[in-house]
């Protein structure tokens, strides 16, 4: 089932993120998507009575590679390929609340609307600027070790304020549980090459 979700979302990752909102570990997901990807998403949400909202705006990459701290909003019809913000709950006014945040740059209420903890949210919105978009701090932890996340290897979808962050690890904590819960293969995985690191 596991395998089957990455395909529909495109990732391992963004498969895990959803299976997190399923099992009602999340609330709500924030993930981009480009057009071409959007169709077999909103078939998903659909069968599975999941609201899902895209942004009014795409996003261009500004760094190679597949995953990327540094994007330009582009209008939604402009030619260019860019990427969508999704965003995919069970309630309906938590999607809609994710992209008006969003849309206003309000990053703090987006995170706190996205369930990240108050002590990160604080971090991200003092830290984060142009010149320095990736706010991963090195963590020998399992829950709080963004360091493979290009690889498909993360738990968390927050940048950490501390890597000991006890509201970031009981957070990973949850979620690893929920993915065992669903795909036992999976959780074994972040846990052993992410303790590995």
């Amino acid at each position: 089932m596991f395998r089957q979700l990455s395909l529909i979302f495109g990732s391992k990752s963004k498969a895990q993120e959803i299976v997190l909102l399923l099992q009602d570990a999340k609330e709500v997901v924030r993930q981009g998507f480009f057009e071409t990807e959007l169709h077999r998403v909103e078939q998903f949400c659909q069968k599975n009575n999941l609201y899902l909202v895209k942004s009014k705006f795409k996003v261009l990459f500004a760094d190679e590679g597949i995953y990327s701290n540094k994007g330009i909003r582009i209008p939604e019809d402009d030619p260019r390929p860019g990427m969508y913000f999704v965003y995919v709950s069970k309630e309906e006014q938590k999607v809609w609340l994710a992209s008006y945040h969003e849309l206003m740059q309000n990053h703090r209420d987006l995170g706190l609307v996205l369930g990240y903890p108050q002590c990160c949210v604080d971090f991200f919105c003092s830290r984060f600027n142009p010149q320095d978009v990736d706010l991963e701090l090195s963590s020998k932890n399992p829950y709080t070790n963004l360091s493979r996340r290009g690889e498909d290897l993360v738990i968390l979808s927050h940048f950490p304020c501390d890597p000991e962050c006890k509201e970031s690890i009981r957070m990973g904590e949850k979620y690893l549980q929920a993915v065992y819960a669903f795909d036992k293969d999976r959780a074994r995985e972040l846990l052993t090459q992410l303790r590995a690191t």
